[in-house]
């Protein structure tokens, strides 16, 4: 079997490494799969794993319930709030971004190191969302905020293959973080009238930043 190729060995970046491929295709299943289930199936699924902060307040709060209750809720919501996905456009462009930036990330990482990003990314993006908008804010979804730590992680490649923690003050990494956050600034004030849903800005942020500081850490420790 040919193993992946290396940035430095001149592979396309929209070429994905297998590891990124079927994670993909893992979120367009999950999709299909919610689509055939009853409203009573739907709900129990957004119930359980949509980010909904006032429902995570009240667990935190105990709510009668026991604490390991709460903190089981609370991580199934993290994690399991990125195989949730609005509509077919809102996959479509998640699915769409991991495919592209998620190959130099594979590549430079491998599988184990790749999902790590995404999850520590959608992890950190769940909790920023929650300490901004609890108790009061509508559910979010989707798999923006491991998508968006995994998008600094390529972006770092970008700026230097070696990806380690001095890459995270180059000027070309500052000035791309600097674009994405202006970007989700517009959207998260434009959000709504141009693409008719909020936006969870908060949530690609706190992934973005997560993804960075555990792209550094990765690479630091080859």
């Amino acid at each position: 079997m040919t193993p992946d190729r290396t940035p430095s060995q001149g592979a396309p970046f929209f070429t994905a490494p297998s590891v990124v491929v079927y994670f993909t295709l893992l979120l367009v299943g999950a999709h299909v799969i919610r689509m055939f289930l009853p409203a009573s199936g739907e709900g129990w699924l957004f119930y359980w794993f949509a980010l909904i902060p006032e429902r995570l307040a009240l667990m935190m709060d105990g709510a009668g319930h026991p604490a390991s209750y709460g903190i089981i809720s609370l991580l199934g919501a993290s994690l399991g709030h990125v195989f949730l996905h609005l509509d077919w456009m809102h996959l479509i462009m998640n699915a769409g971004m991991l495919l592209a930036v998620g190959a130099p990330v594979a590549r430079r990482l491998g599988a184990t190191g790749f999902l790590t990003v995404f999850f520590a990314s959608a992890v950190a993006g769940a909790a920023l969302f929650f300490f901004l908008r609890a108790p009061d804010s509508a559910p979010a979804i989707g798999a923006s905020g491991g998508v968006s730590g995994v998008m600094a992680g390529a972006l770092m490649i970008m700026a230097d293959p070696r990806a380690n923690w001095s890459v995270l003050l180059s000027p070309m990494f500052l000035k791309t973080s600097a674009a994405f956050l202006v970007i989700n600034i517009i959207l998260a004030v434009a959000g709504p009238s141009i693409l008719g849903a909020a936006i969870a800005w908060d949530a690609h942020v706190g992934g973005y930043v997560a993804g960075a500081l555990i792209m550094a850490w990765l690479t630091g420790r080859q």
